[in-house]
């Protein structure tokens, strides 16, 4: 998938079904229904492939992609094995400037995260299944969950949207729920002495409770309305918040239906 993944150990049968998929009108939704499972990162493309986060890094990070030494580099290619442990090289064109800073520092968090395993392979995972196991009644039974496929276009309207990269970033943490709120904590084992949101003490700390249904929150955030100059009726989920805000903005913004 993405750019680059037409050649790499792609069957004539592969190429002909995404072929079907696209002339369906539903390219982008393949694609989205398939991810990568990084083995030894010799077959994903760093920059271009859509490996981490569900969009490619390039889009996520077009600041850094434009003063990347190697914009075609494979993961493989960008880092080394140290005393048993894959670490990260990426190579610059030049020093950072002081305003791209946190972007790279933020990349280089999220890369934390990513474990290149020598002794495996790259592999697609198919999400109505498992590795290899794509099937007609699968992709039948993925296609009609509308939910999934409403989640996929909002994610593609986040990395297009204008915010700075952290920005992008952390709204992308909220959708997913992968910020360390203390519920999220106490599901990891983290022992607290309460679950109750630090803001209000009211409720437990979900990311969605945290963001939009606090009331510390919906105040920061009628301040914002008022700013912007927009009615605008919350949603406690964070997708479904964050295609409502965006449809509310008007045109003139460049945050709104165009983008």
């Amino acid at each position: 998938m993405g750019e680059a993944g037409n050649g790499r150990s792609c069957s004539l049968w592969w190429k002909d079904l995404k072929e079907v998929w696209s002339s369906e009108g539903w390219g982008r939704f393949f694609e989205d229904s398939f991810e990568w499972k990084v083995g030894d990162g010799k077959d994903i493309y760093f920059w271009k492939d859509r490996w981490l986060m569900g969009e490619a890094l390039k889009n996520v990070f077009p600041r850094l992609f434009s003063i990347s030494s190697n914009k075609n580099a494979k993961l493989s290619e960008l880092g080394s094995w140290s005393n048993g442990r894959w670490v990260w090289g990426l190579v610059w064109r030049r020093p950072f400037f002081e305003w791209e800073k946190p972007a790279a520092d933020q990349l280089s968090q999220l890369l934390l995260g990513v474990e290149v395993v020598i002794e495996e392979t790259d592999s697609w995972i198919w999400k109505g299944g498992g590795i290899k196991s794509f099937t007609v009644s699968s992709a039948y039974n993925l296609i009609r969950k509308d939910n999934e496929m409403v989640s996929s276009q909002v994610l593609r309207k986040l990395w297009r949207s204008k915010a700075i990269p952290s920005a992008l970033v952390l709204a992308w943490r909220v959708m997913e729920n992968k910020l360390a709120t203390r519920v999220n904590l106490s599901r990891r084992g983290v022992q607290l002495e309460s679950l109750r949101c630090v803001l209000c003490g009211k409720e437990e700390e979900s990311s969605s409770h945290l963001f939009f249904g606090c009331s510390f929150a919906w105040r920061v955030w009628c301040l914002c309305f008022k700013w912007l100059g927009i009615l605008f009726v919350a949603n406690i989920e964070p997708r479904c918040n964050f295609d409502q805000f965006r449809l509310s903005l008007p045109s003139e913004t460049g945050l709104g239906r165009g983008d």
